[in-house]
């Protein structure tokens, strides 16, 4: 009766090692001074915009003229318009082509509802662990990696593909021309690309896409995430949303119409105040606000990348995206105890995203530009 690949599945997920690693060091160093370089959440307090809407919106609410009930399975109208004024009129995208959900994890978790298990998955090595795990419990039979490092479209034939740009964890993002070869790719293959956008307000670059529908004809063949958790600071509150263009059609249907059906199946919807919220950071004040807090990270990584220079190590991002990928040349593992133990830093073993992986580690930049001087005063003593 138990779905066989879910059992399949390791129980150690990468973060809840992690977890139960540092809880242990904790018991046994209980006044120690840990620096949190690892998972990418917030550092930085809910913009005061944020707040006043989601506060303003709890207090309608209490009123008789302002109750609200169950809201709209694919998201209110305000939050989707909103998105589209803000990131996707300029690519010809309709409010209804927008839906709201509590983050870029629970569409990924979801998106394979719409396929058939016997199609070929691409999945990068490595990667967030979450798209292997999700096509391991939904029992798709072919899964092929593909370099994560460099993110290129392999030789393999794929037909749904899980694409990360910028990419964690290898922090940097795709150039206009490798996200084309990856469009062309899918339009030759007949694939589909779900589009992890998560950080694509960490871009910096003007010459690198912050959207897959700058791409010449990405819309016929790509579904576009993002959250407001990176770049609003909603790791605690939880909203993002999906970009499903009507032109992506299979097999003659229209997927908007099936990611539709399946939203208002599966879902009740986010919560008013939160869509709020998300409506508030899009503002002109709420924009200011974010990116202020943006900056602040973008800061905190230029000071691990310029001590990483530094010291001649190799590493990879900390420009477009919150992460450097650091090469330590040994055990990842070994070094996050080393880190943990001597340094009281914790950063993310590589080969927790794939083997590819191995003897890197993934530093969040999601700290203060105090925590972050902090910690390379720590690397210095440790080396």
């Amino acid at each position: 009766m138990i779905n066989p690949h879910l059992l399949q599945c390791k129980r150690s997920y990468l973060f809840f090692e992690i977890e139960q690693r540092v809880s242990s060091f904790r018991q046994k160093h209980p006044s120690a001074n840990l620096i949190n370089l690892g998972i990418g959440d917030i550092a930085l307090p809910l913009a005061p915009s944020i707040k006043d809407a989601i506060q303003n919106a709890v207090l309608q609410m209490s009123q008789e003229e302002g109750k609200k009930g169950y809201g709209p399975g694919c998201g209110y109208r305000f939050l989707r318009e909103a998105i589209v004024d803000t990131e996707y009129k300029k690519y010809d995208i309709d409010y209804k082509e927008i839906f709201i959900s509590d983050g870029i994890n629970s569409d990924i978790c979801h998106a394979s509802d719409l396929f058939n298990k016997d199609l070929t998955v691409l999945i990068a090595d490595p990667v967030y662990p979450l798209y292997k795990m999700t096509a391991a419990i939904d029992g798709f039979k072919n899964v092929v990696s593909f370099d994560g490092i460099t993110l290129l479209p392999p030789e393999e034939k794929g037909e749904l593909i899980y694409l990360c740009s910028p990419s964690n964890p290898v922090g940097v993002s795709l150039s206009r021309e490798d996200l084309t070869k990856w469009v062309q790719y899918a339009k030759k293959h007949k694939a589909i690309i779900l589009y992890d956008g998560a950080y694509a307000d960490f871009i910096q670059d003007s010459e690198k896409p912050k959207s897959i529908y700058e791409i010449p004809g990405a819309k016929e063949v790509a579904i576009e995430m993002r959250s407001f958790s990176k770049s609003a600071g909603f790791t605690g509150l939880r909203c993002g949303y999906s970009v499903v263009p009507k032109e992506l059609v299979v097999d003659g249907i229209e997927i908007n119409r099936l990611w539709e059906l399946r939203q208002e199946t599966k879902t009740n919807g986010v919560s008013y105040p939160i869509q709020k919220g998300a409506e508030a950071s899009l503002s002109g004040q709420g924009l200011m606000e974010t990116r202020a807090q943006i900056k602040e990270y973008q800061a905190s990584g230029a000071i691990i990348r310029t001590f990483l220079e530094k010291q001649g190590e190799t590493f990879l991002g900390g420009l477009d995206c919150p992460y450097i990928f650091w090469k330590v040349n040994k055990p990842s593992w070994d070094f996050f105890d080393e880190l943990l133990e001597k340094a009281n830093i914790i950063a993310i073993p590589g080969s927790g995203f794939g083997q590819g992986g191995e003897q890197y580690m993934r530093l969040s930049t999601f700290c203060t530009q105090t925590q972050a001087q902090e910690a390379i005063q720590r690397l210095c003593a440790l080396k």
